[in-house]
């Protein structure tokens, strides 16, 4: 049953439709809820690490057949939505090898910075892919002593994963080659761990500071060591 809205009622969790959209008369409709759709998901992956490449840029991953799913559309019109936006210049798609979903960079026209949330707007902007052009970071100019620190730290975290290889379906889980070799010869199944890791983080955001102890944790959980019992006595007492 539908209720009305009133001053005390709660809004329904929704998706901001940038107003730019209604200006681009070459994008449908199935396009333009696309893109509302992955700068949803853009949002998601700026609050959360893992999600930028070497350059600082954010991405996100979103199978087509999952994107079919949630906009119940044919893969074939997810096709043509995304093929439309990458003419208007709106995503970027970058492919990661057989068998691996694409990147996808969400862009954001800086001539309409004005029409949503500034903050986000410039955050935005800058971690999307500019053809090869050097952006100065304005949020750089704007943050404060603080902040910078922050955000030093930040990078200084993005860049420790350099020595560590991404694996799984969605290139989301980084072990260093010492780190795969002791899975492999610790969990029985690791391949299986590290997918399930993988799919797990994609959908759900979270994020885990070590990913070889998480998969560790997660094979000890489904296989428990054995308690190992003793029947000793001592020369006193009996069985």
């Amino acid at each position: 049953m539908t209720r009305f809205l009133t001053q005390d009622s709660s809004i329904p969790p929704y998706m901001a439709f940038p107003r730019f959209l209604l200006d681009k008369d070459g994008l449908n409709e199935t396009a333009k809820i696309l893109y509302t759709i992955l700068l949803d998901r853009a949002r998601l992956s700026q609050k959360n690490d893992g999600w930028t490449d070497e350059k600082g840029h954010v991405f996100i991953f979103f199978p087509i057949k999952n994107l079919a799913e949630a906009m119940h559309k044919s893969e074939m019109s997810i096709k043509t939505a995304l093929m439309a936006l990458e003419k208007e210049n709106l995503i970027v798609r970058k492919r990661q090898g057989a068998g691996f979903p694409n990147r996808i960079y969400v862009k954001y026209p800086p001539e309409y910075l004005t029409q949503m949330d500034r903050n986000l707007s410039v955050r935005q902007t800058e971690n999307c892919p500019t053809d090869g052009k050097q952006t100065v970071s304005v949020t750089d100019r704007k943050l404060s002593s603080s902040n910078k620190e922050k955000n030093n730290i930040k990078r200084i975290n993005s860049e420790s994963k350099d020595n560590r290889t991404a694996y799984g379906s969605y290139r989301n889980v980084f072990l260093t080659t010492e780190e795969l070799s002791a899975l492999q010869s610790e969990v029985p199944h690791y391949q299986e761990y590290i997918e399930k890791l993988s799919r797990y983080m994609a959908s759900s955001g979270k994020q885990y500071a070590n990913h070889a102890a998480t998969i560790r944790s997660w094979a000890l959980q489904d296989h428990p060591a054995p308690v190992i019992r003793t029947y000793e006595c001592k020369e006193d007492e009996s069985l």
